[in-house]
Parts: C-alpha cells; structure tokens; sequence
C-alpha cells in the first residue's frame, strides 16, 4: 500500500511543543484532527534531550483525544537517530523529517523505521525548506512509497534562504512545483501558498488557503488553533461535495465508464477519477491499490 493513503483522510493538522503540557492538553481536549508534536524548531538547543525523554508521555497525554499523532523530529543525523527512536517507541503515526533535501534523506529514514518497526504504521513527511529541496523535489518524491507519505512547503525558511518574503506572490510558484512534483511520486502535498505564520489577518489566510486548495494542496498545517478554523472549513469536503461526488461515481457506474451529463454538464474519465479521489479521503469509498 502507498503510504499516501494512510494519511489521505487528513485535511488539518496542529504543531504543538513537545513538553507544552498546557498545549497539548488543550489540543487533546479539543480533538483537533491531528497533531505534530515538535522536536525541532519549537524547542531550543539546550531542551532537545529533555523534550526527547518525555515524548511517550506527550503522546499518551494526547491519545484519548486526537486520532493521528506525528512527531517532526531534528534534521542533524546525530539528533535525528534518537529522536526517530524515541517516536517509534511512543507510537507516533507519522514522521516528519525537517529540511529534506535529496533522495538519500528520506531513505535512510525509511531504512530506520524499516529496521525499528518492520510492519509498523509509521509514514514519512518530508519538509521542503531549501533551494536544494526544491531542485530535487521529482527525485525526493520518487523515493520509497511504501514508506513516503507527503512532502509539505516550508514557506518561513525557504524564503529565509531565498532572501525573500514569504507571501502568496513568492510562494506560489514553488508551491505549485511541490504539488507538480508530489503527484508525480504519488504523494500528499501540504501547504498553502503563503506565510504559515498568519494568526491576526483571518480573511487574507482564508485567501491564501482558497488559492492553496486550487492549486491541489490535500492538507495545511497549522501552528495556532485559531487557524483550524478557517483551513477545515475550506479543506474538509462539504456535505454538498460529498454528495455530488457520490452522484458522479453512480453514474459512471451506471454508464459503464462511458461520458454522461449531471446537472447539465459532462462528465468523463477525469472528473469520475477526482470524485472517487474525494470519496476515498472521506472513507466512503475503499482505495484503489
């Protein structure tokens, strides 16, 4: 199974410190639909080996309440062997590899979960923050689909290295080559096409995640809880669309596959295939493997 499809379901997810009992306990309370719990940039320097140790008791703390647990682990291999150890063992769902860069990085990850837990659950999402990234994204996204799940935008450091701004005019065609280069390994892209750090200007967020969703994005990451708001609105599929979806698939079945109209327009091969797609996220319909 591609390892895409296990986190296919999810449109939203929140970044919460790991050690933050306050954070966490408000996330578990919540039930927010998923949550990173942060190694990496949340946590300063001299906290890492601390928030390392505690992580099986943040992740107990958080399994009454959230479905899907990630933990974003640290970039610098001697960081990253521990921290990825220490997720397996408190049972995360999902792996997030900050600063992916080549194809190498994501397979030694698999590798080691691989060797951890040989038939675990555990997916990989890279995180494209660099130029470097970007340049080898088709490559990145090729590698290990069984264990690779998603790449997501990093918009705040790309842009730190680009000695650019991250707004929708910058971000947009590199977000674009993201999705262009998830699809072509079969993966999720998560982002939107803009700053993640928008908490005060709700109706200019809204916009970037409008544009976000167009674009192809599946899902966007949050870093406040306010945010939750305006992203499942926008990315969690509507009663109305689950309906009409519903509606194209029954008709192409009752069509034998062939082109027919649905409230006075055609419908063929693509538009069956993006509502059968919308369906599978939404678990009314079992993926094609």
């Amino acid at each position: 199974m591609r390892a895409a499809l296990r986190l296919s379901p999810l449109t939203s997810a929140l970044f919460v410190p790991a050690g933050n009992t306050k954070l966490l306990d408000s996330a578990s309370a919540k039930r927010v639909p998923a949550v990173i719990v942060d190694l990496e940039d949340a946590i300063p320097p001299q906290e890492k080996e601390r928030a390392r140790s505690g992580l099986a008791a943040d992740i107990a703390r958080l399994r009454a309440g959230i479905g899907h647990i990630s933990v974003r682990i640290n970039k610098p291999w001697m960081l990253l062997f521990p921290d990825l150890e220490a997720a397996v063992a408190a049972g995360a769902d999902a792996i997030m590899v900050p600063k992916v860069e080549r194809e190498s990085d994501v397979r030694i990850v698999a590798e080691i979960l691989d060797a951890l837990s040989p038939s675990g659950p555990q997916v990989i999402v890279s995180q494209i923050e660099s130029s470097l990234g970007l340049l080898r994204m088709p490559r990145i996204a090729q590698t290990r689909p069984d264990r690779h799940a998603a790449l997501m935008l990093g918009p705040e450091d790309l842009a730190l290295e680009l000695g650019a701004v991250s707004t929708p005019e910058v971000m947009t065609a590199h977000a674009q080559s993201l999705i262009t280069a998830a699809r072509s390994g079969g993966l999720m892209a998560i982002g939107s096409p803009g700053s993640i750090a928008e908490i005060t200007d709700m109706e200019s967020y809204k916009r970037q995640l409008e544009a976000g969703k167009r674009m192809g994005f599946d899902a966007v990451v949050a870093i406040h809880p306010k945010q939750l708001g305006a992203i499942d609105a926008i990315f969690r599929p509507s009663d109305a669309e689950i309906a009409e979806a519903r509606a194209v698939v029954q008709g192409d079945r009752d069509n034998k596959g062939r082109p027919f109209t649905l409230a006075g327009r055609m419908v063929d091969a693509p538009i069956v295939a993006r509502a059968r797609k919308l369906l599978v996220r939404c678990g009314q319909l079992a993926p094609e493997i």
